[in-house]
């Protein structure tokens, strides 16, 4: 058990820097389009993406409890056709996006950790 808990958290640490990655490509890309000259323009950047990754995921969670309330309206003619192993899935995907939250909060994160790097770095 102990095992699965600590893959699953490496497994969330990596998708976050991945998708930190990502941005923080995204964010140099647009700067060097635009002809950003000083370091503030890319720390803003980096603050505004952080934000913006942490909304993401506070709202995928608020769609999630949307989706739950939808799953309750369900009749129990819809789960005759499915296996057991199948309802359970289908009940803990329709009320578990804590995942989604978690991956928003750590990328979001570490782009305004960047954010102030670049700001001390650079300035």
């Amino acid at each position: 058990m102990q095992r699965l808990v600590s893959v699953t958290v490496i497994k969330m640490c990596g998708e976050a820097i991945l998708i930190t990655i990502l941005v923080g490509i995204v964010i140099a890309i647009i700067g060097n389009l635009n002809g950003w000259e000083t370091s503030v323009k890319y720390s803003n950047a980096f603050f505004i993406a952080g934000c913006l990754v942490i909304i993401a995921g506070a709202s995928s969670r608020m769609g999630a409890g949307q989706d739950w309330g939808s799953f309750q309206m369900l009749s129990g003619e819809n789960f005759r056709d499915m296996s057991p192993g199948e309802r359970a899935n289908f009940i803990v995907e329709a009320s578990s996006s804590f995942r989604l939250v978690i991956l928003g909060l750590l990328s979001g994160v570490l782009l305004i950790l960047i954010s102030q790097l670049v700001w001390y770095w650079f300035a």
